[in-house]
């Protein structure tokens, strides 16, 4: 039987929730976030913006949330869903990528795959 690496999506927002879920209905995955009130609703089984149903966060049964950095060291695979908001002169804002990247590089292995 092939080793499933545990996954992990950073940010759960409008991108990486429906991700979180899709990959947790089939194989280990953690949900990150940093909004703690985020993760709490989640763990709940709700998600107050809507983007996945009640029934398809129960489907995905092998997806935990967590907005512990330290839960991220079991995690083989990270894929970054963080937003790039832009100004009014449309240049995008890089910080919650950059934030991202730093929280991930803490948990990186040898071997471990990044996508952003």
């Amino acid at each position: 039987m092939q080793e499933h690496k545990k996954i992990a999506i950073i940010g759960l927002g409008y991108v990486g929730l429906p991700l979180a879920v899709e990959f947790g209905k089939a194989r280990p995955t953690l949900g990150f976030d940093i909004n703690a009130s985020r993760i709490e609703e989640l763990r709940k089984g709700k998600d107050n913006t809507l983007e996945v149903s009640k029934e398809s966060l129960v489907e995905a049964a092998h997806l935990g949330f967590s907005c512990d950095s330290d839960d991220l060291n079991d995690c083989k695979i990270f894929i970054i869903t963080v937003p790039t908001p832009i100004d009014d002169v449309n240049r995008p804002d890089l910080t919650p990528i950059i934030k991202a990247s730093e929280t991930v590089a803490k948990s990186l292995k040898v071997g471990d795959i990044v996508d952003i």
